[in-house]
């Protein structure tokens, strides 16, 4: 087990687990016999689905059963969206098994006229790439296949075989990433908004019908911009518009966010494991103009990629697996002082997927949050929409759906000023506390 992936396995704590929550929402009835033959055959081409951590070593469980991990749970009725979200957030305070492999699949059967698969992975066996690459292995393109999986992009057997901390170091020199890590420890708490509040370990998880990709896209487009970029300057305007709501001054100091950054080969997803960075990013939410914070989303977020900032932080998390378990949390707790959300973006399979027969219709991803961070917005793709989901602490964000809906508007504010507006321009900007600007 690399280092990286045994801080996140350690990094479980009462307020925060490390499981990445996911629903997978399919047409029609549930043929369990035909899903579990499906996914017998084909997960087990991934190791760490079949072992468990002892020590610091994966370990395959002699006892492994296929059944243990996939379970139906018939509902009594067809299930609304608010019950089905209600069911998922009792999913998500439930810790994994720690004897078993670090995974479980619930299988509801009555869900949107169809069903749905609840599917929790603690983070120490992937990250979201690695996640996704995994759906692509479980699914076809088509509706015809059963038990045989698609050969295209698929290792027979996939195994990761990545030493500890070399894809990290590998033409770095330490002094830079101890600057780095240092430069971002020094850095002040960020803003004391109800968003930095003490948590009870309270989850709620949220979601609203997906947007459609064509729009964003042409958004970007025109604007000159990444969907990443839409979707950072997104949710500063909905963080701006919900604290604005509730009293608090929108125009001070601005909100970081630690933003998920991927340094990851895609053709090397299915080794698994953690291939990813954190980067300190303050979110424009003092700007009051949504094309305004589209700009500097923009620019700040082309800062980061010509930064060591995400390598950096990667070597931090290999680092800290070597730590007594106090002190990993000791320095967690003090990196995520520095900001107020997780932001990430995760680019799924670009057409429909089946599952034993079944149309997948939607996927929704859910980010899990360390420390002390208890909001964590999650943006994916599938098919052609985006589906936005919000996971978070409720003391912090006591009425989660306002913020979701918040969110959503934004999106649709940020298409109306961006249709006659002129792409930004390429402009040197200011550093900013939280952003790093070295070039690479």
């Amino acid at each position: 087990m690399t280092h990286r992936d045994y801080a996140w396995h350690r990094m479980d704590t009462r307020n925060n687990l490390m499981v990445i929550n996911s629903i997978l929402l399919f047409e029609g009835a549930v043929d369990m016999e035909r899903l579990v033959t499906t996914i017998a055959h084909r997960l087990p081409n991934y190791p760490r689905f079949t072992q468990k951590v002892v020590g610091r070593r994966w370990v395959e469980d002699e006892q492994f059963d296929i059944h243990r991990h996939i379970k139906l749970e018939r509902m009594q009725h067809e299930v609304s969206r608010a019950e089905l979200q209600d069911h998922l957030t009792r999913l998500a305070h439930l810790p994994l098994e720690p004897d078993r492999p670090r995974w479980h699949m619930t299988v509801l059967d009555r869900v949107n006229g169809g069903h749905a698969i609840v599917f929790r992975v603690h983070h120490c066996i992937t990250d979201g790439l690695g996640l996704v690459h995994v759906l692509n292995h479980l699914t076809d393109n088509n509706g015809l296949h059963g038990t045989t999986p698609s050969p295209v992009g698929h290792p027979h057997r996939a195994v990761a075989h990545n030493p500890v901390c070399s894809a990290v170091v590998r033409g770095l020199s330490w002094a830079k990433i101890g600057f780095h890590v240092a430069r971002l420890s020094v850095l002040w708490p960020d803003a004391h908004t109800q968003f930095k509040a003490p948590m009870t370990g309270a989850k709620q998880l949220v979601w609203l019908p997906p947007l459609q990709m064509d729009r964003v896209r042409a958004m970007s487009k025109r604007m000159g911009v990444t969907l990443n970029d839409v979707w950072v300057a997104a949710v500063s305007g909905a963080l701006r518009n919900y604290l604005g709501e509730r009293g608090q001054r929108p125009d001070g100091r601005a909100l970081r966010a630690a933003v998920t950054f991927n340094l990851r080969e895609k053709a090397n997803a299915f080794q698994l494991g953690n291939e990813f960075g954190l980067v300190a990013m303050d979110l424009p939410t003092n700007a009051e103009h949504p094309c305004d914070r589209l700009r500097l989303s923009s620019s700040r977020m082309t800062a980061i990629k010509r930064s060591h900032q995400p390598r950096a932080t990667m070597a931090f998390l290999s680092l800290a697996g070597c730590l007594p378990t106090r002190l990993q949390h000791f320095a967690l707790d003090l990196f995520t002082s520095k900001g107020s959300v997780v932001l990430t973006n995760i680019e799924g399979p670009a057409s429909r997927r089946f599952l034993a027969g079944s149309r997948l219709t939607d996927l929704i991803c859910w980010v899990p949050q360390a420390g002390k961070l208890g909001v964590g917005l999650a943006f994916i793709s599938y098919a052609g929409q985006i589906q936005l989901a919000l996971f978070v602490d409720t003391d912090l964000v006591p009425d989660p759906d306002r913020l979701m809906q918040l969110t959503y508007d934004a999106f649709e504010e940020l298409e109306l000023a961006t249709q006659h507006a002129e792409a930004p321009q390429p402009a040197a900007e200011p550093e900013l506390p939280g952003l790093v600007t070295t070039p690479s």
